[in-house]
């Protein structure tokens, strides 16, 4: 992990040492884009106040494309309490407060629906750090998530149970195919074409029916 040579904070300082705890590599560099880098992952560290005003200021998103621009892993962390966003407001009422919290959290919406990187709101400096420590330390751990996922129920129809093995049939989907083609043989010689005249089967479903019914290979999602 490298860490920009310009970071001097509580934060930084928790981060070294859960480093050292975990025995994950760690390197000072000056670093243009980031703070907390590696091979694949590029972590912005900003406590609620600098990510508010990043947002205000409109510098949140060129530095996010940035990111994007040179690391296939993006993360945007933010640290610290709500309390902490205008502590350094002479007057702050609930309103105010209300009315910051709502920017920010249409800031973070906005990223997570309009760009490839993720948002990471943890109150706890320690918290936090601890968190960019296991982001390199499990970075090259492999997750199936498939088989985290929990079993599609079973039905009395052997047929409806291997249509919704296909990626993006559900049991309606496969009761509707069965009662319109009559049998999954009629289904597999059918064409994309008229598959997608059928009731909420699209062209992606339609063509993941034809390979998984057609193909000599193993098919996998």
């Amino acid at each position: 992990m490298i860490i920009d040579s310009r970071e001097s904070s509580v934060l930084c300082s928790n981060v070294e040492y859960f480093a050292g705890m975990a025995k994950v590599p760690i390197e000072r560099m000056f670093i243009e884009v980031g703070d907390y880098v590696g091979s694949e992952i590029c972590i912005e560290a900003k406590s609620v106040n600098d990510f508010y005003y990043s947002v205000k200021e409109k510098r949140m998103f060129n530095q996010i494309s940035n990111m994007e621009d040179n690391y296939s892993k993006t993360i945007v962390l933010i640290h610290g309490k709500i309390s902490e966003l205008a502590t350094h407001l002479k007057h702050v009422d609930k309103l105010i407060i209300d009315k910051m919290k709502r920017r920010m959290v249409g800031a973070m919406s906005a990223i997570t629906l309009n760009t490839n990187t993720k948002v990471v709101w943890i109150p706890n400096t320690k918290d936090a750090a601890e968190f960019i420590v296991a982001c390199f330390f499990n970075k090259d751990r492999e997750v199936n998530l498939t088989k985290m996922l929990p079993r599609k129920k079973r039905t009395d129809d052997v047929r409806i149970d291997m249509l919704t093995q296909i990626k993006g049939i559900t049991q309606e989907k496969a009761k509707i195919l069965l009662k319109t083609y009559g049998s999954i043989a009629k289904i597999a010689s059918s064409d994309i074409k008229s598959l997608t005249k059928i009731e909420k089967i699209g062209k992606i479903t339609a063509s993941n029916i034809k390979e998984a019914l057609n193909e000599y290979r193993e098919v996998s999602y």
